[in-house]
């Protein structure tokens, strides 16, 4: 990887993960947000719900304005709206409507970093290293997890749940700083010889093709998005105790990041198509989540290794599919897909909080297990589909 490739592939990994960290955040500091301005658990529900509803709604159109603005200045734009975003919610986030309309915007400007930046990667990157370079920037979200799950010791309980917020803004704007090194006007994705180039910016799949990628990328989200959501408190109703329950989220996220960055590796070798692994990789979660199932704390230690490795190890080749299928407008394209995502991401935990209230953890892990596995059938047929032997 050479010197523009590392600026190109910080600035997509800071980039994403300063965009999504607002939302995880939220949720991290919860116990304070009541504590200090009396939100119930509904408020801070509907605030996260408003970050992802936004992305969803508006990820499709975000995508094709990216593809017109070009990676950077699509970034610039998306990462001043998340820096302005976090700065509010620090300084003037006192009640609950005011969090669930700067998360809106959050969530709005996820929705354009997003795209954006696999644009980025699509454009700068050689074809032989994109697979490691979408895997390191879709470690973005777990990497946010772990910010938003460290900020609460290391900041909202010493400095106050404000600052931790703040901290977000900086993180935008080191992001936004690492843009100014590249070159606005030579990340172009590249387009296929011929034709294809006079067709515009649009995607070169079918629309109903895409929306089945968003098909499975909302299934597998919303299973993984329950996990990471209720891993904790359903090991702790399993009997384990609350210090080695919370290690379970940190130890499963380093295992899901791990996971991710080798697939990369193993697609850029082509020793993995990436559909494929990916239906692997959700069906082998979806038996780690129904290992949680049988609600004992030893089948949560060892349910999270495919439940994390595999359940959670499959955005990048994910990415990497759609990319490859679209390379006329890697943008466009991947804001469809990414539409399945977002409603995923949030409905998923929402409708788990229903799911244990009525009928308890193990029909959540059973549910979220389902999920995954529906979503390795669809994988599977999209592959077939294809009919290219490298997608």
């Amino acid at each position: 990887m050479n010197a523009a490739e590392r600026r190109v592939v910080l600035a997509g990994v800071v980039g994403t993960t300063a965009s999504v960290y607002p939302a995880f955040l939220t949720g991290a500091v919860s116990v304070q947000l009541r504590q200090d301005l009396g939100l119930t658990e509904r408020d801070i529900g509907i605030a996260i719900g408003c970050f992802f509803a936004s992305a969803a709604l508006g990820s499709a159109l975000l995508g094709s304005i990216a593809e017109r603005l070009g990676g950077v200045r699509a970034m610039k734009v998306g990462l001043s709206m998340t820096l302005v975003s976090a700065g509010l919610l620090a300084l003037l986030a006192r009640s609950a409507p005011v969090f669930w309309a700067l998360l809106l915007i959050a969530g709005a400007s996820n929705a354009l970093t997003q795209p954006s930046a696999n644009l980025l990667l699509a454009g700068g990157m050689h074809p032989d290293r994109l697979g490691s370079a979408l895997a390191v920037k879709q470690s973005g979200m777990p990497l946010a997890t772990m910010l938003g799950g460290l900020a609460v010791p290391a900041i909202a309980l010493t400095v106050g749940w404000e600052a931790a917020f703040a901290a977000g803004a900086v993180l935008a704007a080191v992001a936004w700083t690492a843009l100014l090194a590249l070159d606005p006007n030579a990340e172009r994705a590249p387009r296929p010889p011929g034709g294809a180039a006079s067709r515009g910016r649009v995607p070169d799949l079918p629309m109903a093709t895409l929306a089945m990628y968003a098909l499975v990328g909302g299934l597998a989200a919303a299973g993984a998005g329950s996990m990471v959501s209720f891993l904790v408190s359903g090991a702790e109703a399993a009997g384990m105790a609350p210090g080695p329950s919370g290690l379970l989220l940190t130890a499963g996220s380093i295992v899901g990041i791990t996971s991710r960055l080798q697939h990369g590796r193993l697609a850029d070798q082509g020793r993995v198509v990436p559909l494929t692994r990916v239906a692997l990789l959700l069906a082998i979660g979806g038996g780690g989540l129904l290992l949680l199932a049988l609600d004992q704390p030893l089948m949560y230690a060892i349910g999270i290794v495919p439940a994390f490795g595999a359940g959670w190890a499959w955005p990048g080749l994910f990415n990497l599919s759609v990319i490859r299928t679209n390379p006329t407008a890697p943008a466009a394209a991947t804001g469809v897909s990414q539409t399945g995502v977002y409603l995923g991401a949030g409905t998923g935990p929402a409708l788990g909080g229903v799911i244990v209230e009525q009928f308890g953890y193990g029909a959540l892990w059973l549910g979220g297990g389902a999920a995954l596995l529906f979503a390795a059938v669809v994988a599977a047929k999209l592959h077939r589909m294809s009919g290219a032997h490298n997608v």
